[in-house]
């Protein structure tokens, strides 16, 4: 995408490219995922699953176990439903072949898809693991780095500032202090250049 840029008279730094990441940390990483897949059974409960799974079938599916298999039914072909984090799906009867077969190839539940099929981005480890996963991403220009998406609010992000920051910090993949006053400029990002309207500060 930055390659694109100069076609357009723009410079490979003036767009940062920043995925939105969870992170699950622990002392170990047995421990972190053991802690992940906790956190997805409290974010995807029982409920939650079925009305996931709804938005693709289209259709009334309370009846149905959340820990069991999943329906034997065909989701509608044509249905004028939101559906959601799924709306973008082109054909529900693909999804739901798609879903089949990973539900009897790893032996899931609906809920147990649905945790899979919804899970983010994430960072699992212990505190250097995630550290030198998110480095590399950064260090190859995979990344200009990650808006993070804690699981709690408020403090949700405090275990990474306090273990994870200082590593990357080591490694230089993070700065040690602001330069600057703005958004714009803690990201390095120039002022876009003045026109007949004036520019407005960021």
């Amino acid at each position: 995408m930055k390659s694109r840029l100069a076609k357009y008279g723009r410079a490979y730094n003036d767009l940062k490219i920043l995925p939105a990441a969870t992170f699950v940390l622990g002392d170990t990483r047995e421990e972190a995922h053991e802690n992940a897949g906790r956190i997805r059974l409290q974010q995807v409960g029982p409920r939650t699953a079925i009305a996931f799974l709804e938005q693709v079938w289209g259709k009334d599916l309370s009846a149905y176990d959340p820990d069991g298999p999943l329906p034997d039914i065909e989701p509608e072909d044509n249905v004028n439903i939101t559906r959601g984090r799924v709306r973008h799906a082109k054909d529900p009867l693909a999804v739901a072949k798609e879903w089949r077969a990973k539900a009897e190839a790893e032996n899931l539940s609906i809920r147990e898809l649905i945790i899979e099929v919804t899970a983010r981005q994430q960072f699992i480890g212990t505190p250097a693991d995630v550290a030198a996963e998110i480095d590399e991403y950064v260090q190859t220009d995979a990344s200009d780095g990650f808006i993070l998406v804690p699981h709690l609010t408020p403090g949700g992000l405090d275990e990474f500032v306090d273990k994870v920051v200082p590593l990357l910090q080591e490694r230089g993949s993070f700065r040690t202090e602001y330069e600057g006053t703005t958004l714009r400029s803690h990201l390095g990002l120039q002022h876009p250049h003045s026109t007949s309207e004036g520019v407005r500060a960021s």
